[in-house]
């Protein structure tokens, strides 16, 4: 089992994991690994370069990781070191994801005890980590990770965000 960033080194493992989203039509979380968004893989890998020192005020820095677990990528994870008002109501510290193959393996509570252990060592002593209502599988995650829930973000259109806080 290996976290890392992404980089050019695995560009073959990171196309075979990401055409796995696309393929089930799935919104690609975290965000930063949809390459469609980014235009193209070297792109993403730009935008994820920038996130880390970022020069626009509205952004947080952030670094993008992935699992890997027997030469196949399982998973990634967006660990945002600060909030900003998106991130305080929807998005929060940590945003994973397991491609469909791999869900219920205890992949994203991988995910998420190493995006804690990376906040707990930038001196964050709370993160605030979200799922959408719906989302039971993910709650029980972050439960399984000592999340404390809190009040829910209630969208304009009336989508129900639930929010959690870890202690770190």
């Amino acid at each position: 089992m290996e976290f890392r960033e992404i980089d050019t080194n695995i560009e073959s493992l990171f196309t075979e994991y990401i055409n796995e989203w696309y393929a089930n039509d799935e919104s690609v979380v975290p965000w930063t690994t949809d390459v469609k968004e980014h235009g193209g893989f070297q792109e993403m890998l730009v935008m994820q370069k920038e996130a880390i020192n970022p020069i626009d005020a509205d952004f947080v820095k952030a670094k993008t990781f992935v699992l890997i677990v027997e030469q196949k990528i399982v998973g990634a994870v967006n660990v945002r070191y600060g909030l900003n008002n998106f991130l305080r109501n929807k998005g929060g510290h940590v945003g994973y994801g397991v491609r469909r193959s791999q869900r219920g393996k205890g992949y994203a509570t991988k995910l998420l005890e190493y995006a804690l252990v990376e906040l707990r060592e930038a001196s964050v002593e709370k993160a605030l980590v979200t799922c959408d209502e719906n989302n039971h599988a993910s709650a029980q995650v972050i439960l399984h990770n000592n999340g404390v829930e809190s009040n829910a973000f209630i969208s304009e259109d009336n989508e129900v965000t639930r929010r959690f806080w870890i202690s770190l």
